[in-house]
């Protein structure tokens, strides 16, 4: 549930003073390049206002729909958290998506033993803490953490009980799957060892031809999960902190898995199912 330590998978050369850095495995360089040629241009405006790119992380007081994962008991009693999550619009509106790798287990129902509480900060749950009682992952990852599935939509309920959605009192963002995009993003995340989430803007693009790279210093373990965050009003998800090295073995490099025609099929399965066991 964390962003793990391995050691760094870069080939460095100096030719004309400069370094090369190899892609990872799943792409080599040129197929990288196209990706990024080919890549949807993201706007660099927030409400109509240009946003200068930021190189580090700064604490805020949170947002509605983005929040904290933890462990719970069955007593409903939270533990630390360990991984951040985001309501996404849903049929059922009870869906939020989060890193593979902060669950993990396989797609199931069921208690999973984990809670998210949206807008946390200061140990306060200004939208209530919502019960994950479903988990869906992409086969890929279940069979053999594909760092290209590595993505996870969580069905949650009231932790009080009552019909409530999460989306009804937290808000959602919307779920772009249209492939590799280029431009600016914000980028939120919990870090675990601190009770407010942090957030940075500057631009995301893709790393190879199935992940993205967001450069950004600030976003330690506790951080995966966490939206890449677009548009003009900064409601648009495109990516969560995972995939390549878990998201990153360092903190200020952040990776996404690409979200495409797999993230779709993946979404639009969690949410027919989550409809269809929405009082569950």
């Amino acid at each position: 549930m964390t962003r793990p330590s391995y050691p760094l998978l870069t080939l460095s050369a100096v030719t004309a003073g400069l370094a090369i850095v190899s892609w990872p495995p799943s792409a080599g360089g040129g197929a990288a390049e196209a990706a990024r040629q080919a890549a949807r241009p993201l706007s660099d405006t927030v409400a109509g206002t240009a946003r200068p790119a930021e190189t580090s992380s700064s604490a805020f007081e949170g947002l509605p729909a983005v929040g904290a994962l933890f462990e719970i008991d069955g007593n409903g009693k939270l533990s630390d958290h360990s991984c951040t999550a985001s309501v996404v619009d849903s049929p059922g509106r009870n869906l939020v998506v989060t890193a593979a790798h902060c669950v993990g287990g396989g797609t199931r129902h069921g208690d999973i033993g984990m809670a998210f509480a949206p807008g946390y900060h200061n140990g306060q749950t200004p939208y209530g803490v919502w019960r994950a009682v479903a988990f869906y992952d992409p086969p890929e990852w279940a069979d053999s953490s594909d760092p290209d599935s590595d993505v996870g939509f969580l069905q949650v309920t009231d932790v009080n009980g009552g019909s409530r959605k999460v989306q009804d009192v937290a808000g959602a963002m919307t779920l772009e799957t249209d492939g590799p995009v280029s431009g600016q993003a914000r980028v939120v995340g919990y870090p675990s060892d601190t009770e407010k989430p942090v957030s940075c803007r500057n631009r995301v693009e893709p790393y190879s031809t199935t992940q993205l790279r967001f450069t950004c210093d600030g976003f330690p373990n506790g951080t995966s999960g966490g939206p890449f965050l677009t548009g003009d009003d900064e409601k648009t998800v495109v990516g969560v902190i995972g995939g390549y090295e878990q998201g990153g073995d360092s903190a200020d490099v952040s990776y996404s898995v690409i979200f495409g025609s797999r993230v779709k099929n993946l979404y639009q399965s969690a949410s027919a199912s989550s409809a269809a066991n929405a009082n569950s």
